[in-house]
């Protein structure tokens, strides 16, 4: 079932108006750490900037990435994280604005497997998830999405053992956190210097 329907039908039937992220980790089993990983790079894909989201949803995200990166056979949330409710509407709201953003990916997903697919392979992808949601709680715009965008990739890449996604979504979550990176240092540089001229101004 694409990712897609996956998120609409659990945000159109849960029998509940809120969920808790346990609760749904539970629901996903196996399939959890993809759908996990999707729905807490949704957050930083849409199109306006709150402040504390990007930590809100990054945190987990690296959580589950985790426990990805250390072979566990289903994500299993610690007790703080797992109580977390969500409302049903809020999920629906997140999924329809992040549509078209799963649409195009899904496009381009199909199965091709290899060793990037394998155990192994699930593991190192867990690592590079954890160490891009680095970049992605970085409390700064315009810096979260396309670290998001790949952590989302990549996930859908595990998910349907698609070689090709899970590479194509490294490569994006490299080139976006050099950016991302550069865009902080060249501000903080900015920072620094406004600094320096107000200290040193008569």
């Amino acid at each position: 079932m694409p990712v897609s329907v996956l998120l609409d039908r659990l945000a159109r039937d849960w029998p509940t108006d809120t969920l808790t992220l346990g609760d749904l980790a539970a629901a996903l089993g196996q399939r959890g750490f993809g759908v996990l990983i999707v729905i807490f790079a949704l957050p930083n894909l849409l199109p306006f900037y709150l402040p504390g989201l990007s930590t809100a949803a990054g945190l987990p995200m690296m959580l589950v990435a985790a426990q990805l990166a250390a072979g566990r056979p289903r994500p299993a949330l610690p007790g703080f994280v797992a109580r977390r409710q969500l409302r049903r509407d809020t999920l629906r709201r997140i999924t329809a604005r992040a549509m078209p953003w799963l649409l195009r990916v899904e496009r381009m997903v199909r199965p091709r497997p290899s060793a990037l697919t394998s155990a192994t392979g699930e593991r190192l992808v867990g690592l590079w998830v954890m160490m891009l949601g680095l970049v992605v709680i970085l409390p700064t715009p315009l810096t979260n999405g396309p670290p998001a965008l790949a952590c989302l990739i990549m996930a859908m890449g595990v998910m349907e053992n698609d070689t090709a996604t899970i590479t194509a979504g490294a490569v994006l979550g490299l080139v976006a956190a050099a950016l991302s990176l550069t865009l902080l240092v060249t501000l903080g540089w900015a920072l620094l210097a406004g600094f320096n001229h107000l200290i040193g101004s008569p």
